[in-house]
């Protein structure tokens, strides 16, 4: 007589655990968990773990997540952190008088003044340590000279300057996400004879995360 056939419950129990596992790594994850993500990330950026253009590029990363899985991933070598307060005071101050001046990342904490007379300043913030706050205000003067700002993508900017035959331009493309999360630049200053921009370099780096999750979806 032929036994019937037993199961093995071992093999059923071990399917039975993973199954839980891998329905959790597909689970949608919420705005909330987005904005919890994102400020996670401007903590980190206090201690100085991330400069300017990874907190912009990471920012946009978590809003683009679908599952919880790749919101993680977003922040998976950062430990958990809490912002330290801001302490003193001193301006980043940069001249260019009668000659060009290029810098690329300098400090950010407490702001940044940017001169250019008869002569141009290029200043390149993209891979500068973000300032604890988020935000960041340049003071800027174009008296017969430009002054150049490269940003990263992702950021929000804000120009509040005056112009007496100069130009003002914000070359910058739109960001994403809420504004109360997003880093925020803030330019003051006037063109006397001179140029003002704002631009980002030459290279688009907010189709490298874009790319990056697709290739990940692409896996699962």
């Amino acid at each position: 007589m032929t036994q019937p056939h037993r199961p093995d419950l071992t093999k059923d129990v071990a399917s039975a655990a993973a199954s839980p596992a891998a329905s959790a790594r597909s689970v949608l994850a919420s705005d909330a968990e987005r904005e919890a993500m994102v400020e996670r990330l401007r903590e980190a950026t206090a201690e100085g773990r991330l400069t300017l253009e990874e907190l912009a590029e990471r920012s946009e990363a978590a809003y683009l997540a679908r599952t919880r899985e790749e919101l993680a991933s977003v922040g998976e070598d950062l430990p958990h952190v809490t912002a330290p307060p801001t302490t003193g005071s001193g301006q980043r101050s940069f001249r260019a008088l009668f000659g060009d001046l290029v810098h690329h990342s300098p400090a950010l904490e407490h702001g940044i003044e940017a001169t250019a007379v008869l002569g141009d300043i290029t200043l390149d913030l993209c891979a500068s340590p973000a300032p604890p706050t988020g935000e960041l205000t340049i003071e800027a003067k174009a008296i017969v000279g430009d002054v150049h700002l490269l940003l990263p993508e992702g950021v929000r900017v804000e120009m509040n300057c005056s112009s007496v035959f100069g130009d003002l331009r914000d070359l910058t493309r739109a960001h994403s996400g809420p504004e109360s999360v997003t880093p925020l630049i803030r330019v003051k200053g006037s063109a006397v004879f001179g140029d003002i921009i704002v631009a980002h370099p030459s290279s688009d780096r907010r189709s490298y995360w874009q790319k990056w999750l697709d290739e990940r979806r692409g896996r699962a």
